[in-house]
């Protein structure tokens, strides 16, 4: 059930449903790609270069620093969210490219985190390097 998805700059969050440790054996990971470069990747970085995936048999966003899984987030292409309130765009850091954790609209990262096993999106200024 995907409860209070909303983009950065709004005030809501979406509560945690899951916490798996470890990850299931057969875990599926979205593949994202870079339409400029063909570059592929299941590595999603938010604005704190923290890595995040996406469990696509789970439909679930992993934070992978705290090992959590949080439901309802099931990528289409390059989208994170069925609203489409997220989105991967690439960029790269000492030459080598690299996925982010998106606003769709303004194309610029998000910061997550989880607080009280709640996953926080926050706004940035920054776009992908």
């Amino acid at each position: 059930m995907l409860v209070g998805l909303n983009a950065c700059g709004d005030s809501g969050s979406t509560p945690m449903t899951t916490t798996p440790t470890p990850v299931p054996v057969g875990t599926v990971l979205a593949l994202f790609t870079d339409p400029a470069s063909g570059f592929q990747t299941s590595d999603v970085y938010d604005s704190d270069n923290e890595l995040i995936r996406f469990e696509t048999n789970e439909e679930a966003l992993w934070w992978v620093p705290a090992n959590l899984l949080f439901d309802g987030w099931l990528p289409d292409g390059n989208f994170l969210d069925a609203g489409r309130l997220y989105q991967v765009r690439f960029g790269s850091v000492d030459g080598q490219m690299r996925a982010y954790f998106t606003e769709s609209g303004r194309g610029t990262l998000c910061d997550l985190s989880v607080v009280d096993n709640v996953l926080q999106i926050e706004p940035t200024n920054l776009l992908p390097p």
